[in-house]
């Protein structure tokens, strides 16, 4: 498994500096994450807002196959809720900050539609908790940790499709990316907690070509 990894890794490596200098396009996006964390019990309460943004660039293979390597700043993580508990109100947020380096292969739909779809590499950059929350009526909680990236793996490995939309120079879109290896270190106290959990993370982002 590690072997592959590091496979997926070079060649997304060869893949982003061979289309960077090849680049016919290039441009900047971002956008809004809707993320988590697959956990048991996990539902739709539990996705955390954040946001991405970056630069990509876009070399054509074929009248409609291009190669669109990217360079993202991404928030991931997880939201928990208290809502339902009978002893406290709140929540709390589960940070974890990458550099996503995903490469899609983008086949032209029509002339302004696009599938994406591909592999992506993350390095994460910290890690953090918040919580907001209020206790029985009476003890409010309201603090933000820093927590040991030693705890995490510090590559996240998975990968992502999506939509776009090309109004050029604007674009418009949306991906879902999979995370295929699991956030905690095993016989780590982040494993204990988190088990196999693995990052889930809805994309939507406008950008700009140049």
């Amino acid at each position: 498994m590690d072997s592959m990894k590091k496979l997926i890794i070079s060649l997304l490596s060869v893949a982003f500096v061979t289309t960077t200098v090849l680049a016919q396009e290039t441009g900047i996006k971002g956008g809004l994450n809707l993320s988590s964390l697959s956990t048991e019990g996990n539902n739709d309460k539990n996705l955390k807002a954040g946001f991405h943004a970056g630069v990509f660039t876009k070399i054509p293979l074929s009248e409609s196959f291009s190669l669109q390597p990217e360079l993202m700043y991404s928030g991931k993580g997880i939201k928990l809720n208290y809502d339902e508990s009978a002893f406290a109100d709140g929540e709390t947020k589960f940070n974890l900050n990458y550099i996503d380096l995903p490469v899609k292969l983008v086949y032209n739909l029509s002339e302004d539609f696009e599938f994406q779809f591909g592999p992506y590499v993350g390095y994460l950059v910290n890690a953090n908790v918040d919580t907001n929350a209020e206790i029985l009526d009476f003890w409010e909680i309201d603090s933000s940790d820093e927590l040991d990236r030693a705890h995490f793996r510090s590559l996240d490995v998975g990968l992502v499709a999506g939509l776009g939309f090309d109004l050029n120079p604007l674009i418009v879109g949306f991906n879902y990316n999979l995370g295929l290896n699991r956030v905690a270190k095993s016989d780590d106290v982040a494993y204990d907690i988190l088990g196999d959990a693995r990052n889930s993370v809805i994309q939507v982002y406008v950008g700009m070509k140049f």
